[in-house]
């Protein structure tokens, strides 16, 4: 086998901002996700990573193109351990709306990002802003409401939801529930039993005959009915 060319200094320069600048991000998402994105300032970031704010600037520029760069990053990670898992395992129909529900829950449970939830706080401060970053927060809230708005969509069409279902209203009705359910966690120190529960409430009122109404009594029975239906695949 032929071997590799050795690396040029230029190619070696390039790998270490690549690494330096990957390991800010790291560590400014990390204080972003648990404190929010006011929290974040070159200053306090340069001290935690022993940096001068100079070098940080050589990589980013600003404040602004930093922020972006931690939204970005958190968009990345949870669209790794909600949407994309959902898209790829799951058929469409009630089962997506379901594990994607059960997807951002777990995000949430497992700390994933350090206070669970990213874009809740940022939606929060940003919804009303008119700013690059702003925009990029609402893009990706939006990308998650598609979802389970698509979600809802499909399992009408498969006559799994009632055709007079408002696909767009659903989607944000379960996202209520989710929000209320982190709620419940960061204010009660609550699991998300409960939430499972008001899903499958939720999902009991729009399903239409083609799913018995026993498969709604309890998440086992739920996940039983999922994993004997002919074109489901396993959600465990």
């Amino acid at each position: 086998m032929p071997r590799k060319a050795p690396r040029t200094a230029k190619q070696k320069v390039l790998t270490k901002a690549k690494k330096t600048r990957f390991a800010i991000v790291e560590r400014a998402m990390g204080i972003a996700a648990a404190e929010g994105l006011a929290a974040l300032t070159i200053g306090r970031l340069a001290k935690e990573l022993r940096m001068s704010k100079s070098g940080l600037f050589v990589h980013f520029g600003s404040k602004e193109k930093l922020e972006a760069a931690v939204i970005a990053r958190a968009a990345d990670i949870f669209s790794g351990h909600v949407l994309e898992p959902a898209e790829d395992n799951v058929e469409h129909g009630i089962a997506r709306v379901w594990t994607l529900c059960e997807y951002w829950l777990q995000f949430v449970d497992r700390q994933t990002l350090p206070g669970g939830y990213f874009f809740t706080g940022a939606f929060f401060v940003h919804a009303r802003q008119d700013s690059s970053v702003s925009r990029q927060v609402r893009e990706v809230v939006g990308e998650w409401l598609k979802a389970l708005r698509l979600a809802v969509d499909e399992a009408r069409h498969r006559q799994e939801i009632r055709m007079p279902v408002d696909a767009k209203r659903t989607a944000f009705e379960l996202n209520s529930l989710l929000i209320g359910a982190q709620w419940s966690l960061l204010l009660d120190h609550l699991d998300h039993s409960h939430a499972h529960s008001a899903i499958l409430a939720k999902l009991k009122s729009l399903a239409t005959k083609r799913i018995p109404t026993d498969a709604f009594d309890s998440e086992a029975a739920w996940h039983h009915y999922l994993e004997t239906m002919p074109t489901s695949r396993s959600l465990r």
